[in-house]
């Protein structure tokens, strides 16, 4: 798949469509969290391409993308985004964010509403402060610290087995962000929080949301659905964090269930 220039950095981006050619397909846009990359949304693709084409993006510094300027914020990840449509000629999509690219999603259906169809939030944080930050520090004083110790692919498979090859899968593919930036990005979080967004949000909006995730409480997911004005919300009980990995064929059903609703009420 191709680089597009965006902004000040090339953005890598895998591009799907298994509909009929003959006809205009919406797109479905899928946006990945924090020291990810597309290929953790490949086996979504089988089941929204046959009716949509689906476009995968990397984030700056991550998996295919280079890094540019990095100066992180929220206004910062929503810009890359506009910029990476109008570079593709991408008026309107159906957008898929998954946990830092949900809140990305969030500020995206509050400043720019115009070119979603719908917005998609998967396991999706209002803010990351001081509770994840404990979480993902675990031994270190600090995030950013583990980060840089243990680098990007050490620190997300730190007390996993050696040799398991999930877990050599993801260590590979964390350790193509640019752990530079990555550590950047780590140090910007516990910035962010987007609930003063949420009655802005003017684009139809479907909540993915686990119950027993502690960096995505159930109370907070359930805040999202209630002060968007115009949200739906599933819950998967009894599911942790990264539903997307674990229910993918329940989450890609409820997304097409969803954006064909839509279509109908011509949301």
């Amino acid at each position: 798949m191709p680089h597009v220039r965006t902004a000040d950095f090339d953005c890598w981006y895998e591009d799907d469509c298994f509909a009929s050619p003959w006809r205009e397909q919406d797109v479905v846009l899928i946006q990945h969290g924090f020291g990810r990359n597309a290929q953790y949304w490949r086996h979504w693709v089988p089941d929204l391409a046959r009716a949509h084409r689906v476009i995968r993006r990397d984030m700056r510094a991550h998996g295919g993308s280079s890094s540019g300027e990095v100066a992180w914020s929220v206004e910062g990840l929503v810009a890359d985004v506009i910029a990476f449509l109008d570079a593709l000629g991408l008026e309107r999509v159906h957008y898929v964010g998954e946990s830092l690219g949900g809140i990305t999603g969030i500020a995206l259906g509050a400043m720019h509403p115009e070119r979603f169809h719908s917005i998609t939030l998967v396991q999706t944080p209002l803010r990351l402060g001081k509770p994840l930050q404990d979480a993902m520090r675990g031994d270190y004083p600090s995030w950013s610290a583990a980060l840089r110790d243990l680098g990007p692919g050490g620190w997300v498979t730190r007390g996993r087995s050696a040799g398991d090859p999930q877990a050599e899968w993801d260590r590979a593919q964390w350790d193509r962000c640019d752990p530079d930036a990555l550590v950047a990005l780590c140090e910007t979080t516990p910035k962010v929080d987007v609930e003063d967004l949420l009655p802005k949000v003017a684009t139809p909006t479907l909540v993915l949301a686990p119950a027993v995730s502690i960096f995505t409480p159930i109370s907070e997911q359930f805040v999202i659905r209630t002060r968007i004005p115009d949200a739906e919300i599933e819950v998967f009980e009894g599911c942790g964090h990264n539903i997307y990995v674990d229910e993918p064929e329940r989450c890609t059903a409820r997304l097409l269930r969803f954006i064909e609703q839509r279509a109908e009420l011509g949301s």
